[in-house]
């Protein structure tokens, strides 16, 4: 038979598997120094979340029932973070080292334009001052000339004009070609240009083969360097078993004596039970590992939370199948009426949304912010608890759903974006606030829950505790409940009705009867002594006897 809860499921199965994931745009702050409590850490979101956290400078405690499991994952997320710290650190160096050729590269070619600007001023002043050497000796020449021009006589003058005629062709001639000296300097000037561009190049060169070798050239070797230390992750593991208050009584005294801190209390049961299981306590297990346990554990933390500064918060793991629940129904709420495991799954979630809304209007004051998170559709295997076709229902989202690190996304926008901080009580999915049931903020139902679970737990709390939260032992004393009627109490009184002719002649008929019958009962069954009863039929006819009398005197007169 298919229970309402499970075709919901069903029919809600797309829509629940679709939304997005978000590992991507939660804004991660480090947080030195935060001591976080996860509990139940089996899951693929605890798993991930306990251990973001711990790569962010956290300490974790992660309480659970099996130590082996849970240091064999502490040993897991020791390995996993030494791998991601020495390929970050592998990452950071090759950029480091792509950013240094890169700046060399850049240095080289600077200093290659340096040069070559060095060069082509050199060339421009040399060119300049053998220009400014040609005019010089022009103008000598020209000044020697006027000098020597005299009227010369006969022969003399005319060879006096010849020479002149020759020197100043021979001048003419020197203007067109440089002189011996001036090759010389020129050749020298672009000896000195090639001699350093050759040197730029051997320095570029060199550049290259220190940053790994020219074309064809091995890399020279290098000593590996020494790896930097990887501290390990901040992390230990405290024994809980949250089918047993007993275990719980146990748990706080080990955490409190540990003298951790305590900034986040993160709750995350998810028991799906195949068949009705009763705890050591008496209780549905769902009922009491999803909720009731983690209420008690809560209640007994509260002082540290309160005690440990900056924004304590309490974060429930809960579920969008809440909206499925029956409700706070005390006749089914530990499924006494049969059992469903997806109704006892989506009850308990749903307690746990209605208990935030209750604690936290009880620590207002104390700047706790509660929050209940859905994390979202998660393939991590949980499916194994569902049978029939519940199991169905789930190995749908097989493939569709988030993958646990993913689904660790809400859990952590709960624990660390800040912008969330003084908002609770706040009820998140995927990785936003959203509204839960209405059912879950009927306060009335809210009342009925919190004092049903008081009740519960009443031998194992005290008013020390209980003062947390404004309750006393007395407070939550069960209520008696009210006697029934007896049938006589319950019977209307025949007295207070009027009464027709026929009522009263008819009743005058029946009380005779009545009263020897009523006076045989008590006689049979002992209720009074024998002289009492013939003392009262005595004055009953003593009485009668008067009134007889009476009515005749009246008849007479």
């Amino acid at each position: 038979m298919i229970t309402s809860s499970e075709r919901r499921l069903l029919t809600s199965s797309y829509r629940l598997s679709c939304s997005p994931t978000c590992s991507e745009i939660i804004p991660f702050r480090r947080k030195l120094g935060v001591s976080t409590l996860y509990c139940d850490v089996f899951t693929g979101i605890g798993y991930y979340t306990s251990k973001k956290i711990a790569q962010l400078g956290g300490t974790v405690v992660m309480a659970c029932r099996s130590e082996e499991k849970a240091k064999k994952a502490i040993e897991q997320m020791q390995e996993e973070n030494r791998q991601e710290v020495r390929a970050k650190r592998r990452a950071e160096k090759e950029a480091a080292e792509k950013e240094k050729q890169r700046a060399e590269a850049a240095a080289a070619k600077e200093e290659q334009e340096k040069k070559r600007e060095e060069e082509r001023k050199k060339k421009e002043e040399e060119q300049k001052k053998a220009k400014e050497e040609e005019e010089a000796k022009a103008k000598e020449g020209e000044a020697a000339k006027e000098g020597e021009e005299k009227p010369a006589e006969g022969g003399e003058a005319a060879a006096e004009g010849g020479e002149t005629g020759a020197t100043e062709e021979a001048a003419k001639e020197g203007e067109g070609t440089p002189s011996a000296e001036d090759n010389t300097t020129a050749e020298e000037g672009q000896g000195d240009a090639r001699k350093a561009s050759e040197e730029v190049e051997e320095g570029v060169e060199e550049a290259k083969v220190e940053d790994g070798g020219a074309a064809g050239d091995a890399p020279a070797e290098q000593e590996p360097e020494p790896e930097e230390e990887i501290p390990p992750l901040k992390l230990q593991f405290m024994q809980l078993d949250l089918e047993s208050f007993e275990s719980v009584a146990s748990f706080v005294k080990q955490f409190k004596d540990s003298g951790l801190h305590l900034h986040v209390l993160i709750c995350n049961g998810g028991l799906i039970a195949p068949a009705l299981v009763t705890t050591k306590d008496g209780l549905e297990s769902s009922f009491q590992i999803n909720y009731l346990s983690h209420f008690l554990l809560t209640l007994h933390l509260l002082p540290l939370l309160k005690a440990s500064g900056g924004t304590p918060k309490i974060v429930n793991v809960t579920s969008r199948l809440h909206s499925s629940a029956e409700g706070v129904n005390l006749e089914n709420i530990q499924s006494q009426k049969g059992y469903s495991q997806m109704k006892a799954y989506a009850n308990s979630k749903l307690y746990q949304i209605m208990n935030m809304y209750t604690l936290s209007s009880k620590v207002k004051e104390s700047g706790i912010d509660i929050f209940s998170v859905h994390p979202g559709v998660i393939d991590s295997g949980f499916q194994k608890g569902y049978s029939g076709l519940s199991k169905v229902a789930m190995l749908f989202h097989k493939g569709f759903g988030k993958n646990a690190q993913d689904g660790a996304a809400t859990t952590l926008t709960a624990v660390l974006d800040e912008q969330y901080n003084g908002k609770g009580p706040l009820y998140l999915s995927n990785c936003k606030p959203a509204q839960p049931s209405n059912m879950s903020k009927n306060e009335e139902k809210q009342a009925t829950l919190w004092r049903y679970s008081l009740e519960l737990l009443r031998d194992h709390v005290d008013d020390t505790i209980l003062a947390e939260i404004g309750e006393t032992l007395e407070s939550i004393q069960p209520k008696e409940p009210e006697p029934e009627p007896t049938p006589e109490e319950s019977a209307p009184d025949e007295g207070d009705k009027p009464k027709s002719e026929g009522e009263s002649e008819k009743k005058e008929e029946e009380a005779p009867a009545a009263a020897s019958q009523e006076e045989e009962g008590k006689t049979e069954e002992g209720d009074k002594p024998a002289e009492e009863t013939q003392q009262e039929e005595q004055k009953t006819e003593e009485t009668e006897q008067k009134e007889e009398e009476g009515e005749e005197k009246k008849d007479e007169e």
